[in-house]
Protein backbone atom coordinates (compact mmCIF):
# COMPACT_ATOMS: atom_id res chain seq x y z
CA UNK A 1 0.00 0.00 0.00
CA UNK A 2 2.75 2.31 1.05
CA UNK A 3 4.64 1.68 -2.79
CA UNK A 4 1.11 2.69 -3.68
CA UNK A 5 0.72 5.65 -2.34
CA UNK A 6 3.77 6.73 -3.13
CA UNK A 7 3.08 6.30 -6.94
CA UNK A 8 -0.61 7.83 -6.60
CA UNK A 9 1.15 10.62 -4.71
CA UNK A 10 3.46 11.18 -7.61
CA UNK A 11 0.83 11.04 -10.25
CA UNK A 12 -1.41 13.83 -8.28
CA UNK A 13 1.52 16.47 -8.49
CA UNK A 14 1.85 15.81 -12.46
CA UNK A 15 -2.20 15.54 -12.91
CA UNK A 16 -3.17 19.58 -13.46
CA UNK A 17 -6.59 18.64 -11.85
CA UNK A 18 -5.52 18.00 -8.45
CA UNK A 19 -1.76 18.91 -8.21
CA UNK A 20 -2.69 21.86 -5.93
CA UNK A 21 -4.00 19.98 -2.97
CA UNK A 22 -0.81 18.02 -2.99
CA UNK A 23 1.67 20.69 -3.65
CA UNK A 24 2.99 21.05 -0.02
CA UNK A 25 5.38 21.22 2.13
CA UNK A 26 7.87 17.88 3.26
CA UNK A 27 6.47 17.90 6.49
CA UNK A 28 2.75 18.30 5.20
CA UNK A 29 3.73 16.00 2.26
CA UNK A 30 5.01 13.11 4.93
CA UNK A 31 1.81 13.84 7.12
CA UNK A 32 -0.39 12.98 4.01
CA UNK A 33 0.57 10.66 2.64
CA UNK A 34 0.60 8.32 5.72
CA UNK A 35 -3.04 9.25 6.54
CA UNK A 36 -3.66 8.06 2.87
CA UNK A 37 -1.56 4.91 3.31
CA UNK A 38 -3.39 3.95 6.50
CA UNK A 39 -7.16 5.33 4.63
CA UNK A 40 -6.53 2.82 1.88
CA UNK A 41 -4.93 0.19 3.82
CA UNK A 42 -8.05 -0.29 6.09
CA UNK A 43 -10.48 0.15 3.19
CA UNK A 44 -9.16 -2.61 1.67
CA UNK A 45 -9.49 -4.52 4.25
CA UNK A 46 -6.04 -4.60 6.34
CA UNK A 47 -5.54 -3.10 9.80
CA UNK A 48 -7.80 0.17 9.75
CA UNK A 49 -5.36 2.72 11.69
CA UNK A 50 -7.55 5.72 10.22
CA UNK A 51 -10.50 6.96 11.87
CA UNK A 52 -13.15 7.83 9.18
CA UNK A 53 -14.35 10.31 10.98
CA UNK A 54 -11.92 12.82 10.00
CA UNK A 55 -12.55 12.69 6.54
CA UNK A 56 -15.09 15.64 6.44
CA UNK A 57 -13.49 17.78 8.85
CA UNK A 58 -10.18 17.11 6.99
CA UNK A 59 -11.80 17.73 3.70
CA UNK A 60 -14.04 20.38 4.30
CA UNK A 61 -12.10 23.61 3.64
CA UNK A 62 -10.06 22.07 0.74
CA UNK A 63 -12.60 22.90 -2.03
CA UNK A 64 -12.79 19.31 -3.00
CA UNK A 65 -15.53 18.40 -5.86
CA UNK A 66 -16.56 15.49 -7.42
CA UNK A 67 -14.23 16.53 -10.73
CA UNK A 68 -11.36 16.29 -7.90
CA UNK A 69 -12.60 13.22 -6.79
CA UNK A 70 -12.68 11.78 -10.07
CA UNK A 71 -9.25 12.54 -10.86
CA UNK A 72 -7.78 11.05 -7.89
CA UNK A 73 -10.26 7.86 -8.68
CA UNK A 74 -8.44 7.93 -12.31
CA UNK A 75 -5.16 7.63 -10.87
CA UNK A 76 -6.34 5.08 -8.35
CA UNK A 77 -7.19 2.90 -11.89
CA UNK A 78 -4.15 3.67 -13.51
CA UNK A 79 -2.06 3.07 -10.65
CA UNK A 80 -3.86 -0.58 -9.76
CA UNK A 81 -3.40 -1.61 -13.71
CA UNK A 82 -0.29 -0.57 -13.58
CA UNK A 83 0.84 -3.03 -10.81
CA UNK A 84 -0.97 -5.89 -12.67
CA UNK A 85 -4.63 -5.74 -10.49
CA UNK A 86 -7.57 -7.62 -12.46
CA UNK A 87 -10.34 -5.67 -13.86
CA UNK A 88 -12.20 -7.02 -11.40
CA UNK A 89 -10.14 -6.09 -8.62
CA UNK A 90 -9.70 -2.43 -9.93
CA UNK A 91 -13.58 -1.94 -10.26
CA UNK A 92 -13.79 -3.25 -6.53
CA UNK A 93 -11.12 -1.12 -5.47
CA UNK A 94 -12.88 1.98 -6.79
CA UNK A 95 -16.00 1.10 -5.48
CA UNK A 96 -14.88 0.70 -2.02
CA UNK A 97 -13.77 4.04 -2.36
CA UNK A 98 -16.87 5.81 -3.52
CA UNK A 99 -18.67 5.92 -0.06
CA UNK A 100 -15.98 8.16 1.19
CA UNK A 101 -16.98 10.45 -1.89
CA UNK A 102 -19.54 12.53 0.53
CA UNK A 103 -17.73 13.31 3.01
CA UNK A 104 -14.26 14.79 0.76
CA UNK A 105 -16.66 16.49 -0.80
CA UNK A 106 -18.87 18.72 1.33
CA UNK A 107 -17.33 21.66 1.51
CA UNK A 108 -17.51 22.13 -1.92
CA UNK A 109 -21.21 21.18 -2.56
CA UNK A 110 -22.36 22.89 0.44
CA UNK A 111 -20.22 26.41 -0.83
CA UNK A 112 -22.03 25.80 -4.02
CA UNK A 113 -25.76 25.48 -2.80
CA UNK A 114 -25.19 28.67 -0.48
CA UNK A 115 -24.03 30.34 -4.22
CA UNK A 116 -27.16 28.99 -5.62
CA UNK A 117 -29.41 30.43 -3.36
CA UNK A 118 -27.62 34.09 -3.23
CA UNK A 119 -27.93 34.54 -6.94
CA UNK A 120 -31.37 33.32 -6.95
CA UNK A 121 -32.39 35.74 -4.19
CA UNK A 122 -30.24 38.62 -6.25
CA UNK A 123 -27.38 38.46 -3.79
CA UNK A 124 -23.91 38.06 -4.26
CA UNK A 125 -23.27 39.11 -7.72
CA UNK A 126 -20.13 41.04 -7.54
CA UNK A 127 -20.68 42.83 -10.94
CA UNK A 128 -24.16 44.39 -10.14
CA UNK A 129 -22.69 45.61 -6.57
CA UNK A 130 -19.86 47.25 -8.25
CA UNK A 131 -22.33 49.33 -9.91
CA UNK A 132 -22.23 47.48 -13.30
CA UNK A 133 -20.32 48.58 -16.09
CA UNK A 134 -20.39 52.80 -15.16
CA UNK A 135 -18.96 51.57 -11.63
CA UNK A 136 -15.95 49.06 -12.84
CA UNK A 137 -15.21 51.69 -15.31
CA UNK A 138 -14.78 54.23 -12.53
CA UNK A 139 -12.76 51.85 -10.23
CA UNK A 140 -10.42 51.15 -13.04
Amino acid sequence: VTNMVETMYNKALEDSRIRSFFEKNKAKVTTIKKKMTQFIGGAFGGPASYDNNDLRPMHYSMNVSDYHFDAILDIIRGVLKESGAKPKDVADALMILQPVRADITTGYTVRMEMARKNVEKGKDQLFKRLGGSEGITALM
